[in-house]
């Protein structure tokens, strides 16, 4: 795939396929170097033709095209030739180009490739004539040959509504004793929600071949969709198992739409087929909203959002620029006068709203009940520029673009934070951070969803939805074109149709519009995160530490805690899913080999569920000597003799009441013997200090408290040292501390490396 800003070109089976770019030269290269007729098969003037296009001789090339077809105007492939040295001319050789292919189309009727090159034509040209143009010629095409090049993958791309799928269900018809076509019209019945046409067309086609991935998605999808989980479970985990066969990505078709930037890039970067089934497992045990449940109910959820999301969010004009480009989307990010007027006339007042400040309002601004806008300003030094009659009471209109300095407006800021919710050009609305090829070009296009369906996809539906202005009592304000969705959780997300408030503005479909600082924060969430709605209210704390495993010595035990009640974690990477550890007390060990993962950590406490997810480094013990992290637990009557009798006693909030006794426990792995004996040096630092997080990274601690101990012993049977420490309570008054252990292999002079915990006495 070759990109750019504004470009799309596909390269696939041969042919090069374009989406409005500047790069025409590449794209008609493409188009010259590609079609259904072999180079070495056409006519030498055809060929020279070719290679003048192929060398960027445009001009030269329509010319010795053109001579051609005034010589044998009866060949079709002449003609297309032409079209394709007139497509390397646009804008300007539109009406050529389209003509040429007409001829072609006329000349070959029962040739798919002249229609297939006339919709790349209407593709190119974007809107409502394009469109045409691109319907004609994919349907045209499909019709003569089904399977031809990509014309299926961009037709999907393009048209998805009720009307277009009993089109093209009638087309494909005729073909219907392909498997292959079996299999698409599966798909036009799914999308118009007849499962039972659906499932009878994907086991005729299955019966062909069993482990064909694409059609076992299909399969499972549809019984998601009717309800049948049982049914839908089977077939997706037979089309995960071959995964590998998965040569058209559709089991990742069916997930993009929930996927977070950085997947979207490993992804198009390339999933070898033998990793993408542990790829997708361990892409929904990420997502896996109750480990103690053990059935992802993420996966079931997610279909059910798609088929709702499908009848009511789809994407009505998929070949606007703004959907396809980067610049268009740029030119449309500030908001046109229109979208200001709305804004500032139905929406701003609850933006100013005292719920909404951080700071007290002005002594002046209180007697007038905190609500007053014009107080606010004149309290803030802010001119007025004008009043709007929005409602039944007045609000203060600030326009920063016209009338107020930016000086001025950060003055205001800083003592009236209110009015941060009225800039626009300050969001950073095109998302540059949030990768925008990942995270916004993809969704749409691959999803057949507007803004509102992925969305909904990601995050279901909102706690409340607004659709217009806040101020009822304006008529303007009721307008279908503005859309607020308000989730407790994430806060409120604003769509809106920019072409409805100005004719500059050529988006008509609802899009995310963010106008305040609150939107776009909920907008940051919606294109970089996705979350079931199985509520999660239960707080709690998790903490991890890290052991060698006395198993295997590349393996590596990170023990989870929870502060309270049931605790389930699974480490998630990106090649594989991990397997799910349950402590009924608290605590769990995940075996893991060393990496960078995704820990899932849930707790269960009296019927509550709460979820957590962090990005955990996991590292490695084979490195001698080496230190594992720290323990804390009360201290008990008998001596330590395992890590086991020690999560036993462990104090898992790592609060302790005071007057106790504190245990620590640590082990340390690779000491090396003499005689078989281990000799090594430990230091410990105690140090009480408010902010323990301070010191957590720091290499010296002033003040310390440091204790230092020579241990001799006999060398462990399995490699692996028990060190603690009993901290008695004339140490650790009430207070907040850090405590830190340092070991020092004496026989080799090697550091086993140092390991830190904070813990609190109450």
């Amino acid at each position: 795939m070759i990109h750019d800003s504004g470009t799309r070109v596909w390269l696939a089976k041969g042919r090069c396929v374009v989406v409005r770019s500047p790069l025409i030269l590449i794209v008609a290269a493409c188009l010259a170097a590609a079609g259904l007729h072999a180079q070495d098969t056409l006519p030498a003037p055809l060929r020279d033709a070719r290679a003048l296009l192929g060398a960027g001789k445009v001009e030269d090339a329509i010319a010795t095209a053109e001579r051609y077809t005034r010589t044998e105007p009866r060949d079709a492939r002449g003609f297309l030739v032409l079209g394709d040295a007139w497509f390397a001319h646009m804008p300007n050789g539109r009406f050529e180009a389209e003509a040429a292919y007409r001829e072609a189309e006329r000349l070959a009727p029962r040739d798919p490739e002249p229609p297939y090159r006339y919709a790349q034509v209407g593709l190119w040209l974007g809107g409502d004539d394009g469109e045409a143009m691109a319907r004609q010629g994919l349907e045209h095409a499909l019709a003569l040959a089904p399977l031809y090049g990509d014309a299926w993958d961009e037709w999907l791309t393009l048209f998805r509504n009720a009307g277009s799928r009993r089109h093209m269900a009638d087309l494909l018809a005729p073909h219907r004793d392909d498997p292959v076509v079996r299999s698409r019209l599966a798909l036009l019945a799914i999308e118009d929600e007849r499962y039972g046409d659906a499932d009878r067309l994907l086991d005729a086609a299955l019966a062909t071949d069993s482990t064909n991935a694409e059609w076992l998605a299909l399969r499972a999808q549809s019984a998601f969709e009717a309800g049948d989980t049982a049914t839908g479970w089977a077939f997706y985990s037979r089309a995960l198992a071959h995964a590998d066969r998965d040569s058209t990505d559709a089991l990742w078709h069916q997930v993009v739409g929930i996927a977070w930037p950085y997947e979207v890039r490993e992804w198009e970067a390339g999933v070898p087929p033998d990793r993408k089934e542990g790829w997708l497992e361990s892409f929904w045990a990420r997502r896996n909203p109750d480990l103690f449940a053990g059935v992802n109910h993420r996966v079931v959820e997610h279909f059910a959002r798609l088929r709702y999301a499908r009848e009511h969010f789809p994407l009505q004009h998929p070949l606007i620029s703004y959907h396809r480009s980067q610049i268009a989307r740029a030119m449309n990010l500030e908001p046109s006068e229109g979208e200001r007027e709305y804004y500032q006339r139905c929406e701003m007042s609850e933006v100013m709203q005292p719920a909404h400040l951080h700071e007290p309002y002005p002594e002046m601004c209180r007697n007038n009940g905190g609500a007053d806008a014009e107080c606010l300003a004149l309290a803030a030094g802010v001119p007025l520029p004008g009043v709007s009659d929005a409602s039944d009471r007045a609000h203060i209109v600030l326009d920063p673009w016209a009338r107020v300095t930016d000086a001025e407006m950060n003055g205001a800021m800083a003592t009236a934070p209110v009015f941060r919710g009225m800039r626009y050009l300050d969001l950073n609305l095109d998302l540059r951070s949030l990768d925008s090829v990942a995270a916004r070009i993809g969704y749409n296009l691959a999803t057949g969803l507007d803004d509102r369906g992925v969305m909904y996809l990601r995050f279901g539906p909102p706690d409340k939805r607004y659709v217009g202005g806040r101020n009822p009592a304006d008529p303007h304000c009721s307008m279908m074109d503005v859309e607020r969705w308000d989730y407790d959780a994430y806060g409120e997300v604003r769509f809106a149709r920019p072409s409805a408030f100005s004719l500059t503005r050529t988006v008509p479909d609802m899009v995310f519009r963010a106008m305040n600082e609150r939107q776009f924060a909920a907008v940051q969430t919606g294109l970089t995160m996705d979350a079931s709605s199985e509520p999660a209210p239960l707080a709690f704390g998790i903490w991890t530490a890290q052991f060698p495993d006395p198993a295997d010595v590349a393996a590596t035990d990170v023990v989870v805690v929870s502060t309270r009640g049931e605790v389930a974690a699974s480490l998630e990477g990106d090649t594989a899913a991990g397997a799910t550890w349950i402590g009924r007390s608290g605590v769990t060990t995940v075996r893991s080999g060393p990496g960078v993962y995704v820990l899932v950590a849930q707790a269960r406490d009296s019927g509550l569920l709460g979820r957590q997810t962090e990005a955990v480094t996991v590292r490695g013990f084979e490195r001698a000597p080496a230190l594992s992290q720290l323990l804390l637990a009360p201290a008990w009557g008998a001596r330590v003799t395992g890590r086991g009798e020690m999560l036993a006693h462990l104090e898992r909030t790592l609060t302790f009441p005071v007057g106790s006794t504190i245990r620590s426990y640590a082990e340390v792995v690779g000491l090396q013997p003499d005689s078989g004996v281990v000799r090594y040096r430990v230091d410990y630092l105690l140090l009480r200090t408010d902010a323990p997080e301070r010191y957590y990274g720091a290499d010296t601690w002033p003040g310390a408290t440091t204790l230092e101990f020579e241990r001799v012993g006999p060398a462990p049977p399995a490699g692996i040292e028990i060190e603690t420490l009993d901290m008695v309570p004339a140490q650790v008054p009430p207070g907040t501390y850090v405590l830190r252990l340092r070991v020092r292999d004496e026989v080799t002079g090697l550091d086993a490396g140092r390991a830190t915990i904070a813990f609190a006495v109450r």
